[in-house]
């Protein structure tokens, strides 16, 4: 879904200076603010792992953010953010140094009041993270002149700060947790300021969290527990909620929708998504490594065929890094589409004229994954590309494609901020991102400091131009396979209400009631 437009990406920066300033319209918290009731089961297709923010990747993140919430907050339209935990921000006139005034009211689930020394000791920590400590790299120092006060202090103006502050790593935790070593506290007892608390989590089948009935927002969360179930499988996932055993299904295959809506009493929406889907390729493989060969296989996706077939028409052919509705996106971004004749000649001019047998590592139980698969070996076979598939359970894969053990895997990415400083980061900073660019192996100089030149300036122009110059090399490069942007495709029961997923993949589930 298209809806960048150059007034928007100059609201992305106009968020950073003045949404920051606005007072959040909620009403002071009161203790005992909640009489929660209805216990919500949600199925989904990933285990969850972890409960530290720096570790977390979309198999946590969702389910951390209902215990732990960060200074601000992305909006429902997934491009500005608004003030949640803080009240208010000032920026310097040299915009290096951030005050930012903090709510008064807010407790931790264990009842403690949040002050400046969580913030900073919760920052400090976030910036030293190995996962997505490269957010925060732009932050020299952090200071607490008073308990409801905290100022940042930048190396150099950084337009996307406050974007930064609203990411699930940046959440807020107790200070030296709470008395907790960090492992402790993230296995057995986190404590956020979040509408939840856990209940229990059984590693391999479900977490189970309960209501913080003195969460600051009063009279929330509505429920009185949400429990997420790792179910691997799409079909026994539609068949739990069509049979009252789930609530909620997360991302049902596209090529169930049009049953879902025929279903009575279940409720199925995409949810418009700043979301891609790629196709990864290792170049630690000699043939991957070769440029030609990339670009051989970006040339021989048939887009149109996979979101017929996998999104039943609910997608748009990717010709980005970036989704079309991120900031700074260009639509003028060279990406390979669909041409078998230009396939073939770009195989003949790599080293592997002769043919090459590669391997496809799929999603086991995803519909859409291995009809993706099929599509891409039926197309390959026309060119002399031999292209085996394999399959691996979700957290498996995942593990495989970070330890860099495959040759080609699915793999997708998904805004967690109003602000491409994230991905452009993990995907192409191979020391910044900490992710060897994105789990490929691709590194190009000139992209390094395209991405740094949009990440060091406030300029909107300046910003854009580095941006788009990042863009267009990596796909000439086909640095990935760029496949199809989609949306989020949440399925439910009639009697639960107020579900809302924002662009940037996070809902907030004490809106939520289930009558």
């Amino acid at each position: 879904m298209i809806v960048t437009k150059k007034a928007t990406r100059v609201a992305l920066l106009a968020a950073a200076a003045v949404v920051g300033t606005m007072f959040v319209g909620i009403l002071p918290a009161t203790a005992d603010n909640a009489a929660p009731k209805g216990d919500l089961v949600l199925v989904r297709n990933e285990d969850f792992a972890t409960f530290n923010p720096d570790l977390a990747q979309n198999d946590s993140i969702f389910i951390q953010q209902q215990i732990f919430e960060p200074l601000y907050m992305i909006n429902q339209d997934g491009k500005t953010v608004k003030p949640w935990l803080a009240k208010s921000s000032s920026v310097s006139a040299d915009n290096l140094t951030w005050t930012i005034k903090l709510r008064t009211d807010v407790k931790f689930s264990d009842g403690t009041p949040m002050t400046s020394a969580d913030v900073k000791f919760s920052l400090d920590v976030a910036t030293k993270g190995s996962g997505w400590g490269f957010l925060d790299t732009a932050i020299s120092s952090i200071d607490a002149p008073s308990p409801d006060t905290v100022v940042i202090h930048t190396k150099t103006p950084w337009a996307p700060l406050l974007s930064d502050l609203a990411c699930f790593s940046n959440s807020i935790l107790p200070n030296n947790y709470g008395g907790k070593t960090a492992d402790v506290f993230f296995k057995t007892s986190p404590v956020g300021t979040g509408p939840f608390m856990l209940d229990h989590w059984t590693p391999g089948t479900e977490v189970k969290l309960i209501a913080n009935k003195s969460y600051w927002q009063p009279g929330k969360p509505y429920l009185n527990s949400v429990t997420w179930k790792y179910v691997p499988d799409d079909n026994t996932r539609s068949l739990m909620l069509q049979s009252g055993q789930a609530d909620i299904n997360e991302f049902p295959p596209a090529t169930s929708v049009a049953q879902i809506k025929k279903t009575p009493g279940l409720i199925v929406t995409p949810f418009p998504a700043a979301a891609s889907e790629y196709l990864a390729m290792n170049e630690k493989v000699p043939a991957l490594a070769d440029v030609h060969v990339r670009r051989a296989l970006s040339y021989s996706l048939d887009r149109k065929s996979v979101i017929k077939v996998v999104l039943a028409g609910i997608g748009t052919a990717s010709n980005s890094l970036l989704a079309p509705n991120v900031g700074f996106y260009d639509p003028k971004t060279p990406g390979l589409q669909f041409d078998l004749k230009k396939a073939a000649a770009e195989l003949k001019m790599s080293k592997f004229a002769k043919g090459l047998t590669l391997n496809y590592l799929a999603t086991a139980g995803s519909v859409q994954d291995n009809a993706m698969s099929s599509i891409l070996q039926a197309s390959l076979k026309k060119i002399g590309v031999k292209l085996t598939i394999t399959t691996q359970d979700p957290s498996v894969k995942r593990a495989s494609q970070k330890a860099e053990n495959y040759q080609i895997t699915s793999t997708a990415w998904t805004m967690d901020i109003s602000d491409p400083d994230e991905l452009m980061t993990f995907a192409l900073s191979p020391k910044e991102g900490g992710t060897d660019d994105f789990y490929t192996h691709y590194n190009n100089p000139k992209v390094v400091a395209a991405v740094k030149a949009g990440q060091t300036t406030t300029n909107v122009a300046a910003r854009q131009k580095a941006y788009s110059l990042a863009q267009s090399i990596t796909a000439n490069e086909a640095m990935m396979i760029y496949a199809y942007n989609y949306s989020y495709i949440y399925a439910w029961r009639s009697n639960v209400s107020g579900f809302q997923v924002t662009p940037t993949l996070s809902y907030h589930m004490e809106d939520v009631k289930k009558n």
